[in-house]
């Protein structure tokens, strides 16, 4: 119930500041500076980046449960980053219809949030770390100095619950099926034996609650991880510590590439969370939905073309491609996208967001198609009128 109401209200507490993934600096510092002059917030430094940016943490509530959240541990992984710009406004908002949540929010839990850990990488739009490290792969060495904050953090505040908030490959499916995955989650395993400790059952009982939330509004588009212990990944590495951690993970969502929409349910699943926890109807949540979740598998294509010609002069050759959409980081802070042909032969055992039936079509220009080749049109003709437009599918990114 709390869950869809947050959702009805979404539009009033959404940060407007924020329509892209890949948002400025100043934006961040300006929503940062305002943050800083809320008392409802407290503000500290943890510690910077290699190349001396602030990393920072957010902290909302006095009581005595503590709830870990962090964001952007990879650069260009910013949707929940979003979606957190999105609570501080919420838990900002003089709104006497969400009095009591708040105020039940601020005097049982404590909530910490590093809402940008790699701030090198998110102005790179890169995933890894200045020092071309996968932070997410460095829980154990801490080669990088950002590792060596965010353990130091979750260790000093021993939380009983943390978030670990990423975005994955937005091609990812719902198992071995056409549904593309918009939501993953994974209670980590925190050992090699995948134990069901108390700390990892605490977590699977509040994934089971946001895929109950989630599965009548987005059915079939909600998907686990597979959970092989990998001792250098943070989530695994707070799991073993007792830290209740929950990955959550946006993947992809037809053509919002900037996941406007999973941003919104990113931000209402965190808030019903973090309000289940303060009241501790957590407890009574079951985890059988969450251990039926199917698992995250790489069955999707952007556009699968059955029976494409390779090429233009006779004989033809046929067999099926896949395109995929390929995103570029500009200088400018915006971003450029193109199409990558990823693969080409017998694609019997995938799909396609977009499906063609390519048997009565022509390469219009292209001598050849070459796999992984990158493409910014492509024409495809029947009875020498254009039947595809590889461009016209451009446009409707982000549309």
């Amino acid at each position: 119930m709390m869950f869809h109401l947050l959702l009805d209200q979404y539009e009033s507490f959404q940060e407007k500041r924020i329509s892209c993934r890949r948002f400025s600096e100043k934006i961040w510092h300006d929503l940062f500076q305002e943050w800083s002059e809320n008392t409802l917030f407290s503000i500290r430094k943890l510690g910077e980046t290699f190349e001396g940016r602030a990393i920072q943490e957010v902290r909302f509530g006095v009581g005595p449960i503590h709830i870990a959240a962090w964001s952007q541990m990879h650069g260009d992984e910013a949707t929940a980053t979003m979606a957190l710009a999105d609570i501080f406004l919420f838990l900002s908002q003089n709104e006497e219809d969400w009095d009591q949540f708040k105020k039940e929010l601020h005097q049982k839990v404590s909530i910490f949030i590093i809402p940008q850990l790699n701030a090198d990488g998110a102005k790179r739009w890169t995933r890894e770390t200045a020092l071309g490290i996968d932070m997410n792969r460095d829980a154990l060495t801490q080669n990088c100095p950002e590792a060596k904050i965010l353990a130091r953090w979750l260790d000093e505040i021993k939380p009983i619950f943390s978030f670990n908030l990423h975005d994955h490959n937005r091609l990812y499916s719902v198992g071995k099926t056409r549904h593309q995955t918009h939501i993953a989650l994974l209670a980590t395993a925190g050992d090699e034996h995948g134990t069901w400790t108390a700390s990892r059952l605490r977590a699977a009982k509040i994934a089971n609650r946001m895929a109950r939330q989630l599965q009548p509004l987005l059915p079939d588009k909600i998907a686990k991880w597979p959970d092989e212990f990998e001792a250098r990944a943070f989530g695994d590495f707070a799991q073993g510590k007792g830290y209740g951690l929950v990955l959550l993970e946006s993947g992809g969502a037809g053509w919002d590439l900037e996941k406007q929409i999973l941003r919104k349910y990113h931000a209402c699943l965190l808030l019903d969370a973090f309000h289940s926890i303060a009241t501790e109807t957590w407890r009574t949540e079951e985890t059988h939905l969450y251990h039926h979740l199917p698992t995250n598998e790489r069955q999707i294509f952007d556009i699968l073309i059955k029976n494409a010609p390779l090429n233009q002069d006779a004989p033809i050759y046929r067999a099926d491609i896949g395109l995929n959409i390929q995103e570029s980081a500009k200088e400018d802070g915006s971003m450029e996208y193109a199409w990558v042909l990823e693969d080409i032969g017998d694609l019997s055992p995938w799909y396609g967001l977009t499906e063609i039936d390519g048997e009565a079509l022509h390469l219009h220009s292209e001598k050849m198609l070459k796999k992984e080749g990158v493409y910014h049109q492509l024409l495809l003709t029947k009875n020498n009128q254009v039947a595809f437009d590889l461009h016209s599918y451009t446009l409707k990114i982000n549309s």
